[in-house]
């Protein structure tokens, strides 16, 4: 009977943790979060910021496509001009389709200082004649030209007979002021895949817009009426 009062008590202890052994433990992990946070803290940035940079060259590639098309005769609407923090109205019947979809979100307006807004849109598209700069981090602005009869859709347009530059423009570096470095790796991302290059632009009308470098609100982009694109 005492052989086996003395095997209980040895599998009772047994079957537990020391509180040295619970404390080497949590020591062990509490390392292991000490390095994996920022590690994928840094993977989500960086992914975030190429997903910026593929938005602006995406509108980009749309730009160069539609000038091509307007050459052949035919109007594109690029963008809608949407409003941030408004949802998007429902078509209209026989109204046109943007080919930057105006349901796209923007991946990096959480880090626009103050916050984003409920609905934020990738693309805002306008009619002008000179370069912007967006009111959220990574928000693309393609100014281009208005809509023509008998079309009626306002946003960016390029139609048949385009003579002037569309100019495109994306938040980066201080407009990202509530993450600054996510604000530096959009910019990084953006020159590294050529859509803006870290010098100086001026556009058609002699406006000079700031090289894409650390500390700039925006790098921009021209693309001119022949489809040549600067840079």
């Amino acid at each position: 009977m005492a052989m086996k009062g003395g095997n209980q008590r040895a599998g009772a202890r047994g079957a537990g943790f020391t509180l040295i052994e619970v404390m080497v433990v949590i020591a062990i992990i509490s390392v292991l979060a000490a390095i994996a946070i920022p590690v994928y803290e840094r993977y989500v940035a960086v992914a975030q910021a190429q997903d910026v940079a593929e938005d602006f060259h995406a509108a980009i590639s749309a730009v160069a496509d539609a000038i091509s098309g307007a050459q052949a005769g035919q109007s594109t609407l690029i963008a809608l001009a949407n409003t941030q923090g408004v949802p998007p109205a429902a078509p209209t019947s026989g109204s046109e389709t943007p080919v930057l979809s105006d349901h796209s979100t923007d991946p990096a307006a959480f880090a626009t200082t103050g916050g984003a807004s409920p609905v934020n849109f990738v693309y805002i598209g306008a009619s002008g004649t000179t370069f912007t700069v967006p009111s959220y981090c990574g928000e693309v602005d393609i100014i281009a030209e208005g809509p023509k009869a008998p079309a009626t859709t306002t946003g960016a347009w390029i139609n048949p007979g385009i003579t002037r530059s569309v100019y495109l423009s994306v938040g980066v570096g201080s407009t990202c002021g509530a993450d600054k470095g996510l604000g530096q790796d959009i910019i990084n991302a953006i020159i590294a895949n050529g859509s803006s290059a870290p010098l100086p632009i001026t556009d058609s009308s002699g406006h000079t817009v700031s090289a894409c470098l650390s500390g700039v609100a925006a790098c921009y982009a021209e693309v001119g009426s022949n489809g040549a694109v600067t840079p």
